[in-house]
This record gives structure tokens, sequence and C-alpha cells, in this order.
């Protein structure tokens, strides 16, 4: 039965450290700033080290993401789990079906799906932050 074993297989891939963004890769100070910013909209979701609430099991109507539900539909559960966000600025394109093809199309996504009021500057401190992840 593979189901018994998920758990644990879920606990080592998180044990593998994420590998550190390229060098130049993001501006530092963009990032601290950018840090507040996700700590007040974002870590609702994005807990923990791994910057996932699915670590408990969670999952999420398309609707409270502001996703397609199509690849929702997919799914035993039909929600979406928490992407973990480590290393993520290696992942582009973003997103379950590949939509978002910039962190800066995710933060435009969440901004509107949200209602987040964010400042055009808080948007860029915010990319750049998940830049640094």
């Amino acid at each position: 039965q593979v189901t018994s074993k998920l758990p644990a297989l879920r606990a080592y891939q998180f044990s593998i450290p994420a590998p550190k963004p390229p060098a130049g890769t993001y501006s530092k100070s963009a990032a601290r700033r950018g840090k507040v910013v996700f700590d007040a909209n974002c870590a609702r979701c994005h807990v923990g080290g791994n910057l996932t609430d699915n670590n408990d099991g969670v999952l999420h109507a398309p609707a409270e993401t502001g996703m397609d539900p199509a690849y929702a539909e997919r799914t035993s559960q039909k929600r979406y789990r928490t992407t973990p966000l480590r290393g993520l600025w290696q992942h582009a394109p973003y997103f379950h079906d590949g939509s978002a093809k910039t962190l800066e199309d995710v933060v435009k996504h969440y901004v509107r799906a949200l209602n987040l009021q964010l400042s055009g500057k808080q948007r860029k401190d915010l990319e750049q932050y998940l830049k640094s992840l």
C-alpha cells in the first residue's frame, strides 16, 4: 500500500535543503521588505519552513485561490494544496496549469483574486522576496 508511505516520503522530500538562488538574481533589501508584505498577506497558507499548510493535509477550494477548478477536478479531493515555496525561483512557470509565467504574474493573480491592497512598490518587494526563497 503506497498511501501509508506518503508521510515518510513527504518528510524526506522536505528534509532536503532547497537550493540557494543564484547570486545577484534578487535585491536583498527589497526581499527583506517583501518578507514583511508576505507575512502580512501570504503567511496564512504559506507557513513553516516549507511555506505550505499542506503539512497538516489542508486543501483549498479553487474559489479560495482564484484558480481554474479544472485541475482540482482531477484530484480525489477536488481541491488544491498550498504549494511549498522552497526553491521557488527555479520552478517557472507557476500554478498547477503553468498559467503564471513569472513571479510578477503570480503576485498580480493573488492581488486580484484575494483583493490584496498592495502598492506597486510592495508588489515588487514581494516578488523579490519570492525570488529569494
